[in-house]
């Protein structure tokens, strides 16, 4: 070509990557820029639809939000927010940068963008890895190993580091085979809160089949281990800490030990919504679930358990008792009122128990805005490297910085995004 163009672009001496069918580098540039904001357009248009997911379930499901939001650890989510707002800095200072041709503090602003998104997706690993460890994961694959509070609970695969649950688990019929026990046929005593289950718990032996091979050591369990949910409702705790687990450092459980476990989605609850609701009959039922404080996966152990038939509580005859043991009950009854759970303490006794329904659409919810979100940063980390790469050989000029700019505005994009997420998800109660 004659005059200020060549084959390849250009207009006379601006940038060769100002392209021919464009008058000007502002045409070119104006043409991009609409581009890129249709783009994101349809970029909030997706994400708009897991937003109207997430408001519909909070809606007529905010026990699940309440409940499973505290799986999440604010410390990371915080972290990362500041990260993508700090990143959102640097890839504006990149496009000035770019403007004013300052190719080095250009250079150093798109590697500061990188090196956050990096540093955003690393944190996520963190979090991912620990839900993965602990089966907090979405839809049947929803198995948790621990309650938000930190509570073990019994699971359907009982395949949970550190601790083995009584229930053999049928994946064909979804029922447990073996291993429930209805709560009105344990040894309870209703003067005393939780359950007070008197059973005998062993430990067997057993192939990749599921065939016993016999005893395993020790084949006994006779440690009860401290109820932290107790520690609460009885106000055993401090409450200024907020939970039971400093009655349990107190109490030092020596390891085997066994304690009743009440997980609807693994022992069926038999009683009806009604029945719940109003507290009349029903028969809910538990398993036996064995901590042995560490963390190593037992896949060769089986707990065994058989309970005691309930028995009626003796009822305190005052006639019956002597003037030392009445006068005993009675002064406790004055100088130990009935324990008022404080909302602290409804907060904390909520996250030891076990998930309600529905639970695992938090999750499926929380994995599929995060896991998206997080698949826009990864494209984000390869358009801002290319502009690296690009950067360093000088291809930037003040005529020429579009895809700069197109890049930041897509940056903003995803942080603004996040940015609606973290409190949604983490910060929601």
């Amino acid at each position: 070509m004659s005059g200020g163009h060549d084959d390849h672009g250009g207009h006379g001496d601006q940038s060769p990557f100002i392209q021919h069918h464009y008058d000007d580098a502002q045409h070119q540039f104006d043409s991009g820029k609409f581009g890129i904001w249709l783009f994101l357009a349809q970029e909030v248009l997706f994400f708009s639809a897991l937003f109207v997911a997430y408001v519909l379930y909070r809606v007529h499901h905010g026990e699940i939000y309440s409940y499973a939001h505290k799986w999440l650890d604010v410390k990371y989510g915080a972290i990362n927010t500041a990260v993508l707002i700090f990143s959102s800095l640097t890839a504006a200072w990149a496009v000035r940068a770019a403007q004013k041709n300052q190719k080095g503090l250009l250079i150093a602003c798109l590697a500061v963008t990188c090196a956050c998104a990096f540093g955003f997706l690393t944190i996520k690993y963190i979090e991912y890895s620990h839900k993965v460890h602990e089966h907090i994961l979405f839809g049947r694959y929803f198995d948790p190993c621990v309650s938000p509070g930190g509570e073990e609970l019994l699971t359907k695969k009982n395949l949970c580091p550190g601790s083995k649950g009584s229930v053999v688990w049928d994946e064909g019929s979804a029922k447990p085979t073996e291993g429930c026990f209805e709560a009105s046929k344990l040894d309870l005593d209703t003067r005393l809160a939780g359950v007070q289950a008197d059973c005998e718990v062993t430990l067997v032996k057993v192939d990749e089949t599921g065939k016993e091979l016999g005893p395993a050591s020790p084949a006994s369990v006779t440690n009860r281990c401290p109820d932290e949910l107790l520690a609460i409702l009885n106000g055993e705790h401090d409450t200024a800490a907020g939970t039971g687990k400093e009655l349990v450092k107190e109490a030092a459980p020596k390891f085997p030990c066994w304690r009743p476990a009440y997980q609807p989605a693994v022992c069926p609850d038999l009683t009806t919504p009604e029945q719940r609701t109003h507290g009349a009959g029903g028969k809910p039922q538990v398993g036996i679930l064995v901590e042995f404080g560490d963390h190593e996966e037992r896949e060769d152990i089986k707990v065994k358990a058989k309970c005691k038939d309930a028995t009626a509580p003796k009822p305190l005859d005052a006639l019956a008792v002597s003037h030392e043991t009445q006068s005993e009950h009675l002064g406790q009854a004055a100088i130990h009122p009935a324990h008022v759970v404080t909302t602290h303490e409804e907060h904390e006794i909520e996250s030891l128990g076990p998930p309600p329904e529905h639970t695992s659409m938090f999750l499926t919810i929380y994995f599929a805005m995060t896991g998206l979100h997080g698949i826009h940063v990864f494209v984000g980390i390869v358009v801002f490297i290319w502009l690296l790469i690009r950067a360093i050989k000088g291809q930037f000029t003040p005529d020429y910085f579009g895809p700069i700019d197109f890049a930041a505005l897509y940056w903003h994009i995803v942080d603004l995004i996040w940015i609606f997420l973290f409190p949604l998800l983490y910060l929601i109660h």
